[in-house]
């Protein structure tokens, strides 16, 4: 493959990868907080600014709204188009990615992408009531899936393949990081009257990520924070784990050429999760080991960035940017 191929229609392909997962999961995201809401007593009054930090936009959050309140938050995270990490931002983005692969994916996969960037518009756009929100939002989740399902049975299995599939894995365990970090104690303004609803709030953290089945027939046990955060971060067989992403990226990069680098900082990453004492961590701890999670993420998105899309062949490698955090653009 040359590499005019690899640089430029890559990096295209793997963020289309990156902003179709990011659409989904933004939409399961604000729907953890749904569940909540439905499940948990009225009068335990529900933090949304977690919300906002999960996806590290706090400043620019403070500089758009006065007031940390579901209306604002819903807008920000779902159609605030001054928000780069908006779901409709992120499907404006993979629509536009998509366009210019045409001639790469198949035809009828970018009519699903524009159909679905045209669905949020009309039905994710303001003024947004709760009812139509989780309805809208419930429908884009779907949508993304039947996307990626005809892209998984009908696009040639080759290294376009591959980017687009890294691109998934990457934003994929990134978020199921911060959907766990949902379920740490600060999501409810009162921590000491949470103690009796921890486990309804790990039963929404599992079924943001579908997994309230899955969790019942592998681990056997009641939903239960150190279960769950095993589960969730170590079951391999689970396709939103965080191995199963590592796994995913690792198979990803065999095939490619150059991949050495990224496989040693994927790597990185299994050891660091292998050796963690996942069942017991908690609060402060569990925020800290997702932290540490998504700065590794970003390491392992700048090697692929370097070792693909900014490519020189045979002139020394520029010395690699320190970057501070998680990988959203």
């Amino acid at each position: 493959m040359s590499h005019h191929t690899l640089s430029s229609t890559a990096k295209r392909i793997y963020w289309l990868g990156r902003y179709l997962e990011r659409t989904e999961n933004t939409a399961r995201l604000v729907s953890v907080q749904a569940n909540l809401l439905l499940d948990l007593p009225k009068r335990l009054p529900l933090g949304w600014r977690p919300m906002v930090d999960i996806t590290g936009s706090r400043r620019l959050f403070d500089s758009l709204y006065d007031d940390t309140n579901e209306n604002n938050v819903a807008r920000f995270l779902i159609n605030d188009t001054r928000h780069p990490g908006s779901l409709l931002n992120s499907l404006k983005w993979a629509r536009e990615n998509a366009r210019t692969l045409r001639g790469i994916i198949p035809r009828q996969a970018f009519e699903y992408i524009n159909e679905l960037h045209l669905f949020g518009r009309a039905h994710l756009g303001e003024p947004l009531s709760r009812t139509r929100r989780v309805a809208g939002l419930s429908d884009v989740t779907e949508f993304v899936q039947r996307i990626e399902g005809f892209m998984s049975a009908n696009l040639l299995h080759d290294a376009h393949w591959n980017f687009l599939r890294m691109g998934n894995f990457i934003e994929r365990a990134d978020m199921t990081t911060r959907i766990v970090d949902v379920g740490t104690d600060n999501l409810l303004e009162s921590a000491v009257e949470l103690a009796p609803f921890a486990d309804i709030q790990w039963r929404s953290v599992l079924l943001s990520l579908n997994a309230v089945q899955s969790y019942n027939i592998s681990v056997q046990e009641p939903i239960q924070q150190g279960a769950v955060l095993e589960f969730l971060f170590r079951d391999a067989r689970l396709p939103r784990s965080f191995i199963y992403s590592l796994n995913g990226l690792r198979n990803s990069l065999h095939s490619l050429p150059r991949h050495e680098k990224a496989l040693r900082a994927v790597n990185r990453m299994s050891r660091h999760l292998q050796h963690a004492e996942i069942h017991s961590l908690d609060g402060h701890t569990l925020h800290t080991f997702a932290d540490t999670c998504q700065k590794q993420l970003a390491e392992v998105h700048d090697v692929i960035n370097r070792s693909y899309f900014e490519f020189k062949p045979r002139r020394g490698l520029r010395a690699p940017k320190k970057r501070k955090k998680a990988t959203r653009r």
